[in-house]
């Protein structure tokens, strides 16, 4: 549904029946219609395939906790739609349903909540981490932080299950994530270290083994700055030897 594409139109017939209103059979000239299309592209901005989606409804208002990643709240971040990107955007993302909603300001004033269309989606950053679409075999289209770049590279995949309790009757898990290794287009899930070394030639085991001893990483739960500092060493270790 292209919102604006809708508002827009209904704001050139409200203009249009105004001026009709006014002048009895007068109609509205070219610098009337252009102020009027200035004022609605200052308040959606110039390019409306950012604002392209459907209203926002919170649906879980009975479920203890929230399907967010993160917070319960809007992050400011940036978008890559169709090509393009946006900066300074307010985005949630719902990782219960892999949907992102964006916050903007109506023509009407105050505030709105948006459901993009994943498809238009390519990246996005929300908390200062990088999500960006991808396609595997494996499984599917959908979103993962990029933790790492280089020939084999990590991404992990967040998501939340809704579970059923006696107590609470339904609630959110909390957000978890599984860790993916990506060598030759093929992602291959890791959980532990032991794992993740095997995803490696054997004659490079040894020396990876080394360097997670060294420098107590610990994988499950490790920063993603150390993640990064293992996978540079990974991918030099196996260019150079």
């Amino acid at each position: 549904m292209r919102i604006r594409c809708l508002k827009y139109s209904l704001l050139l017939f409200a203009c249009f029946y105004s001026g009709a209103a006014k002048t009895q059979a007068q109609t509205i000239n070219d610098s009337t219609l252009y102020r009027w299309k200035n004022y609605f592209d200052l308040s959606y901005g110039p390019d409306y395939n950012l604002i392209n989606g459907v209203k926002y409804l919170y649906l879980y208002s009975d479920i203890e906790g929230h399907p967010f990643f993160g917070e319960d709240q809007f992050y400011k971040g940036s978008l890559v739609i169709a090509n393009r990107e946006y900066q300074d955007v307010y985005l949630k993302y719902e990782i219960y349903n892999q949907n992102i909603i964006l916050q903007y300001s109506p023509f009407s004033g105050g505030t709105d909540q948006i459901l993009l269309k994943n498809e238009d989606i390519h990246e996005f950053k929300i908390d200062g981490k990088l999500f960006r679409k991808y396609s595997f075999s494996e499984t599917g289209t959908r979103f993962y932080q990029v933790v790492t770049s280089g020939k084999t590279y990590c991404l992990y995949y967040w998501e939340k299950i809704l579970n059923y309790s006696t107590l609470s009757a339904f609630n959110f898990s909390n957000q978890k994530k599984e860790s993916f290794l990506v060598k030759n287009g093929k992602p291959y899930s890791f959980r532990n270290r032991r794992k993740f070394r095997k995803l490696f030639p054997v004659q490079y085991q040894k020396e990876i083994k080394q360097f997670i001893r060294k420098n107590k990483i610990r994988l499950k739960n490790e920063s993603d700055s150390n993640i990064r500092h293992l996978l540079e060493f990974c991918n030099q270790l196996t260019e150079t030897m």
